[in-house]
């Protein structure tokens, strides 16, 4: 029963010095990732590529009429 305590700070202060180690190297590590651009990255956007022409599947003529729905 006399070493229940010193055990149970021992463990929580292992864990918290743990924690706060693991929080470092985390936050270093998006750091670096955040100023350090890719190879292939030169500061311009990209510009995507052009869209394929759209082909209609069905001709609907102009005097036809074409049902919407109701609920919308």
């Amino acid at each position: 029963m006399k070493l229940f305590l010193p055990i149970t700070v021992s463990i929580l202060l292992a864990g918290t010095l743990f924690a706060a180690v693991a929080e470092e190297d985390t936050a270093k590590a998006a750091q670096q990732a955040t100023q350090q651009p890719g190879p292939a990255d030169s500061g311009k956007p990209k510009t995507p590529a052009p869209a394929k022409t759209f082909t209609p599947s069905e001709k609907v003529g102009a005097d036809s009429a074409v049902s919407f729905p109701v609920d919308i």
